[in-house]
């Protein structure tokens, strides 16, 4: 019994130790010069034909990805983890939620409430996927199914460049 007490008491200190370490990674992992993005009211009819096209393509192949892998920043849907309630933590994930919604919110499906236009939207979408920048790195550290899988990020791709070649055929006719 003397045995199962030490070894449970070295796992706790050593997980203590573990997360006591790597809090200033993840507390400064995903700095940005962009924290002071101000949310501009884009106005967007999403009742266009164009945009209702885009969007039944993106609810039938991307929504789904982007559930699982970015919803929990970019969405009203987030899953909170089990140390959300933790001080300090909390504070951290109110923080980067507010600050990934000013930049793209995914909760009411396309065109996203952003501070850009839904062209400017899917370029920065493209751009971030290609360039494997989400997600941050600390939430990476505690959410390692979070990256997206090579298919995953040319699904993206692939639909973000189809709907922009729409999107810029329509403003350019």
């Amino acid at each position: 019994m003397q045995v199962i007490n030490s070894l449970t008491f070295k796992l706790s200190t050593v997980s203590l130790f573990s997360i006591l370490l790597s809090l200033p990674i993840i507390l400064l992992a995903h700095e940005e010069n962009n924290a002071n993005v101000v949310k501009k009211d884009i106005n967007v009819d999403k009742n266009l034909p164009l945009y209702e096209v885009i969007n039944s393509s993106y609810i039938a192949k991307i929504k789904p990805i982007l559930e699982k892998k970015c919803f929990d920043c970019h969405s009203d849907a987030t899953k909170f983890p089990w140390y959300y309630k933790i001080p300090g933590f909390k504070q951290m994930i109110d923080y980067d939620i507010k600050k990934a919604k000013k930049h793209i919110d995914m909760s009411k499906d396309f065109p996203f409430i952003s501070h850009n236009t839904p062209l400017k939207d899917l370029e920065s979408l493209r751009d971030v996927v290609i360039e494997n920048d989400m997600p941050p790195l600390r939430y990476i550290i505690a959410h390692w199914d979070a990256r997206l899988t090579k298919s995953e990020r040319e699904a993206i791709v692939k639909w973000s460049e189809e709907s922009m070649s729409k999107l810029r055929e329509i403003r350019y006719q």
